[in-house]
């Protein structure tokens, strides 16, 4: 069996196609499916961008691990932000975007018949990125009365003498669940106790709006010690979807390895959006974030309203740009969603494509514009 027809179905096509379908029949469609920003960028990293497309020297092959300017603004960042210290030459690493390295970190630390452990409900990327490198996923449940987040005596049966890799992501995605500082630090003595690395997927590390902030599991790592890498994304933090920018920091050998994965398939990160970045991780990062994060409350408050008049239940999380919520009555969550477009022109995610622990629920991006979010939230008390 070939390693793409091991992958499953894409479960989100489906709608998409019907989504397509009913736009194309005239249909007033709703979109709230994909999680994409809808405002722009940042004025001052646009400007920045224009200023770095004028130098020559930046027109030609970028480091691949990236700039060292670049690497020392997101050690200086991690440090001023997050308390985390690290060596910007050995231990970060430019990404073109978070997904690209997640899915190549497989290919760097897994042999053919390797173990990762991917969470149920998750970014379909862990599990699929695995399968491509020869590796084969093994599923731990996030349930809600648990919060969505692991039961470390349940991992501990999972693990078996191919196991090299854990993948975890908090904020998580779809659910909005934050990992407490014990959750970090458990999974930190989770991957020393079966020695592993441990993949923390921060791409909305950002996106929160409850104190105290989400912390980085680097906060609470050694890197001497502990085999610990974490996935930054500057499209969720700066909507720069389309830019195609992140960084992993970590233990250096884990970041070399992934480095010699990235070497031999992409040429690196355009230095121009490196520097652009950079100027964004500056002194005014945090009036840029409130910015960015500043349409979110309001539109979720519109949603989680509309919900409750339809009688639906809510997982509740005040982190990420999702409503992760319950199908009505349980069950089918892709027929429900097909349901929701038939009926009520809305597009919304069947949880079971984050998983078979997503079954039963539902996902609500607020990535839409405010008028979108408002008509859709209308439409959605009738559920």
């Amino acid at each position: 069996m070939s390693r793409l027809s091991k992958l499953p179905p894409y479960l989100f096509a489906e709608i998409d196609a019907a989504r397509r379908a009913a736009v194309a029949a005239g249909r007033d469609v709703v979109d709230l499916g994909v999680g994409d920003p809808d405002l722009p960028t940042p004025r001052p990293i646009v400007a920045a961008m224009a200023e770095a497309l004028q130098r020559p020297r930046n027109h030609r092959y970028p480091a691949n691990p990236g700039a060292l300017a670049f690497r020392e603004a997101i050690a200086g960042w991690l440090s001023r932000r997050h308390g985390v210290t690290v060596d910007p030459a050995r231990e970060v690493l430019a990404l073109i975007g978070s997904k690209e390295g997640l899915g190549h970190l497989p290919l760097a630390l897994l042999e053919e018949g390797d173990e990762a452990l991917v969470p149920s409900v998750g970014y379909p990327v862990y599990g699929q990125a695995t399968l491509l490198a020869g590796g084969r996923p093994v599923t731990y449940p996030l349930r809600a009365a648990d919060a969505f987040v692991p039961d470390w005596r349940e991992l501990d049966r999972l693990v078996s003498s191919r196991t090299r890799l854990l993948f975890l992501n908090y904020p998580h995605n779809p659910t909005g669940a934050v990992a407490g500082d014990d959750v970090l630090r458990a999974a930190l003595a989770f991957g020393a106790r079966h020695n592993l690395a441990v993949a923390q997927d921060a791409a909305y590390l950002e996106v929160a709006w409850s104190a105290p902030r989400p912390g980085s599991l680097l906060a609470h790592a050694d890197l001497r010690r502990d085999r610990v890498i974490e996935f930054h994304s500057f499209s969720k933090m700066f909507n720069m979807t389309g830019w195609r920018v992140g960084f992993a920091a970590g233990q250096a050998d884990l970041l070399r390895d992934l480095a010699r994965v990235k070497e031999s398939l992409d040429s690196g990160v355009f230095t121009a959006v490196q520097e652009a970045v950079a100027t964004g991780l500056g002194d005014d990062y945090e009036a840029l974030l409130a910015t960015v994060l500043a349409p979110y409350p309001a539109r979720r408050s519109l949603v989680l309203e509309a919900l409750a008049a339809a009688g639906v239940e809510v997982f509740a999380a005040d982190a990420t740009f999702y409503v992760w919520a319950r199908v009505p009555g349980g069950g089918d969550s892709l027929a429900f969603c097909r349901r929701v477009l038939a009926d009520h022109a809305v597009v919304v995610t069947p949880g079971v494509g984050f998983g078979p622990g997503g079954e039963g629920w539902f996902r609500i991006s607020l990535t839409a514009p405010d008028e979108r979010v408002a008509e859709g939230a209308r439409r959605l008390r009738r559920l």
